[in-house]
């Protein structure tokens, strides 16, 4: 059942600057839209390799009239950098997003996908209807073009602005990390995400006062789970299939662990979720043994954990409450050798509902809809985490595809870019722009 937040202050805009909204308004067009995600789909862009991607934002802000720069990372990656300088005297707002996508093609995507294929596994943009399909299409690439375009919009209108805008498109934003696993190393670029380039763009410099994030998700969000990944390690000893009984086999504790694992996660969301930010965990990989040799058992079995954490609990405090959780395990199941160790975390981060960027950011979804805004809780983790823990007050506002779920794809049902969706977050984005940046310090309560 859907929350509702309470409506946003009347904070009406000027005449004049309810002028300059339907000015930059008129400018904007869904097929505009649509060129820049198939632009961008068609660039490979997986985590490690999203330079070329970083380079075409780059090229599209220059042409729409944005000072814009490519902050290099390594030699295949890097950041897209835009900036529409206000007058000055005003606030600074950064529109947010990445380029890298969760399925890269790599050889080890069917581990998650199986056989299937589907358009977002490929970077080759489709499109039928309003729906533009492919790797990337709805998350991230449809809110970096979205933003790109609102920018656009904003610049093409003559809108005199005040404070800057900002664009800061990145590289790193998929969240994975380096790790050594028990049989090989994910090490390298490839595996550097989790915020990486967000990092990298702030430590060189910039800066805003707000931000507004365009991970999907058509409400806005003002408060997110963090995160801890945990490895739980089943130790026994190595075993051959012609003796049976004769060796402890972790994999056979991990049918013993698995439901017990399932409960608690279940007792665990119940107990923490609370607000906007839902707080689940559950096992994303199991790793153990040799598939080309199973006639020998393994001595080691590892159970990859991803743990939601509230932005009202520590990282630490979560995991305390599993590390008890692994205690009363043992005494329950004194035979089964448990070791655990949290090998990357993120903290829950919140803005608060009464921050300008949060309540500019749904006076604008409100604008649009012509109704209250309403959400729904949500368990995504975003790099608005980082945005926070910098001190940068942010609000999460992005696209949603409507079109009808086929269940038998599961999570990839959602995937792709719709159009009209993304129109009316670009119509977002351009309220908020004028709204805040259009307007002096004072009136959005900075000194």
């Amino acid at each position: 059942m859907a929350d509702f937040a309470s409506a946003a202050p009347r904070v009406p805009l000027s005449s004049e600057q309810q002028g300059w909204l339907e000015a930059a308004r008129a400018q904007l067009d869904a097929e505009r839209i649509a060129a820049l995600v198939t632009d961008l789909v068609n660039i490979p862009s997986p985590t490690g390799s999203e330079g070329a991607a970083a380079w075409c934002a780059v090229e599209r802000m220059r042409a729409a009239g944005l000072d814009a720069r490519y902050e290099e990372m390594t030699p295949q990656r890097g950041n897209a950098i835009g900036r529409l300088d206000g007058a000055g005297g005003g606030a600074s707002l950064l529109l947010y997003g990445h380029f890298d996508h969760y399925i890269s093609g790599a050889p080890d995507d069917p581990l998650v996908v199986g056989g299937l294929d589907h358009p977002s596994f490929h970077s080759a943009a489709s499109r039928e209807g309003n729906v533009i399909s492919g790797a990337g299409s709805g998350n991230p690439k449809g809110g970096c073009a979205a933003a790109i375009h609102a920018a656009e919009a904003v610049a093409k209108a003559g809108v005199p602005l005040r404070g800057d805008l900002l664009l800061g498109l990145v590289s790193g934003g998929i969240h994975k990390v380096e790790l050594q696993g028990a049989g090989r190393p994910y090490a390298g670029v490839a595996y550097q995400g989790m915020g990486a380039g967000c990092e990298h763009m702030l430590r060189n410099g910039l800066r805003a006062d707000f931000c507004i994030s365009t991970k999907p998700g058509y409400q806005v969000l003002w408060e997110e789970p963090g995160v801890a990944w945990i490895r739980l390690t089943l130790t026994g000893v190595v075993g051959y299939a012609a003796r049976r009984g004769a060796f402890k086999r972790p994999i056979e504790d991990a049918a013993a662990v698995i439901p017990e694992l399932v409960d608690w996660f279940e007792a665990y969301a119940d107990a923490h979720s609370a607000g906007q930010a839902s707080t689940p965990g559950h096992i994303g990989a199991i790793e153990a043994g040799w598939p080309y040799k199973p006639d020998f058992s393994p001595s080691v079995c590892n159970l990859y954990i991803d743990l939601r954490v509230s932005p009202n609990d520590t990282v630490d405090a979560a995991l305390a409450e599993f590390g008890a959780f692994v205690e009363s395990l043992r005494a329950r199941h004194p035979q089964i050798e448990a070791a655990w160790d949290a090998f990357a975390s993120m903290p829950g981060t919140a803005t608060s509902e009464d921050n300008w960027i949060v309540q500019s950011a749904v006076r604008a979804w409100e604008a649009v809809e012509g109704r209250r805004h309403e959400w729904r809780p949500a368990s995504g983790m975003t790099d608005a985490a980082v945005l926070r823990s910098w001190g940068i007050p942010t609000a999460r506002l992005g696209g949603q595809n409507s079109a009808p779920r086929d269940p038998s794809l599961g999570f990839l049902a959602g995937e792709g870019a719709d159009l009209d969706n993304l129109l009316r977050v670009a119509r977002c984005y351009v309220y908020a722009i004028i709204d805040t940046c259009a307007r002096s310090r004072a009136e959005v309560g900075l000194a």
